[in-house]
């Protein structure tokens, strides 16, 4: 018994100082911004439960910044809706989301310098009435108040939205939540946002997966106060058009598949044409390009060679018509 106390005492300063991706921007962050070839489609419907502009004072009401629809469209296009002490907003999508390759949607807040944070819980549905939440994580201290101003170090927090500055999307893989009974993550159709009251007061703060209360920016007596909901970008559906979701004229074939030192792009009536192409990673980042023409046959070949096995998204452009696939590297 002594030795597994002592074991816990000494892992539990571990437990505090592991660090998660950092800021959008600096290597290993997973943060995608919002240019992304990943992103196929856009929350297009919402509803807003406003919370208050500061927990456990009632007089102050409600926040009233930013009109609902706000929350919908592209990232970037509209301002931005905020939803208060404990608001939330659920949105909706064209296509259910669907578990894929990596990060299958990403939240994006409005956070101007990516160190003024103010976070939100993620959850799914794929009933609209049984929400099931990512494990969030906070290692940030909680020995004091993060005052309304302060800032929040991204390193120290995991699956929770507005951990990244404007334009960058926080990624959630529902690969974390397979094995649910009441969720089925191939049909995915509600997101639900919830703000974090920042808060270490018992009586109001949230608190993560571990029990463990989550310090962000508090109080913020304002219309403006809480999370501010930007966007939800989709990266996986179950769009009808099937994984190759271009916007095509042509057919397109990539071969082979895998591939190991080259791939072959197929467009058909393409000979002579100029193609552009990137290979970008499945949280946004372009790890190698290319640029040519087609050959009599309408193939080009394009050099992976030295590229890591996994998954990618190709992107290749031909006369102003964007065509992205998927790419197994071997």
């Amino acid at each position: 018994m002594m030795k597994l106390l002592l074991a816990a005492i000494f892992c539990f300063p571990l437990l505090l100082s592991a660090q998660f991706d950092p800021p959008a921007g600096q290597p290993g962050s997973l943060a995608i911004h919002v240019s992304s070839p990943l992103f196929i489609d856009w929350a297009n419907s919402v509803v807003i439960e406003r919370g208050l502009q500061q927990a456990g004072v009632d007089s102050l009401g409600f926040v009233a910044s930013g009109l609902d629809y706000y929350a919908t469209g592209k990232a970037g296009e509209n301002p931005v809706v905020s939803l208060g002490d404990g608001g939330r907003a659920t949105v909706q999508f064209l296509h259910m989301l669907r578990n894929g390759a990596g990060a299958d949607f990403a939240v994006f807040e409005n956070s101007f310098d990516g160190q003024f944070l103010e976070l939100a819980f993620v959850e799914v549905s794929s009933d609209g009435q049984n929400f099931f939440r990512f494990p969030a994580t906070s290692l940030t201290d909680t020995t004091f108040q993060i005052s309304g101003f302060s800032y929040l170090d991204a390193k120290n927090l995991n699956n929770l939205a507005g951990k990244h500055a404007m334009l960058y999307g926080t990624p959630f893989d529902l690969e974390e939540l397979t094995g649910i009974a009441e969720l089925d993550v191939a049909a995915i159709t509600h997101v639900r946002i919830v703000d974090v009251v920042g808060s270490i007061d018992p009586a109001f703060c949230s608190r993560d997966a571990a029990g463990r209360k989550v310090n962000d920016p508090f109080p913020t007596p304002f219309i403006s106060a809480g999370f501010d909901l930007d966007a939800v970008g989709v990266i996986h559906n179950n769009d009808p058009a099937g994984l190759a979701f271009s916007d095509v004229q042509y057919p397109v074939s990539i071969f082979p598949q895998p591939a190991e030192s080259a791939c072959h792009i197929f467009i058909s009536e393409s000979s002579g044409k100029q193609v552009d192409v990137f290979l970008y990673t499945l949280n946004g980042q372009v790890c190698r390009t290319g640029s040519g023409f087609f050959n009599a046959h309408s193939t080009y070949s394009f050099d992976i060679s030295g590229t890591a096995p996994g998954v990618y998204l190709l992107v290749s452009t031909v006369e102003n018509t964007v065509h992205r696939n998927r790419l197994i590297v071997k």
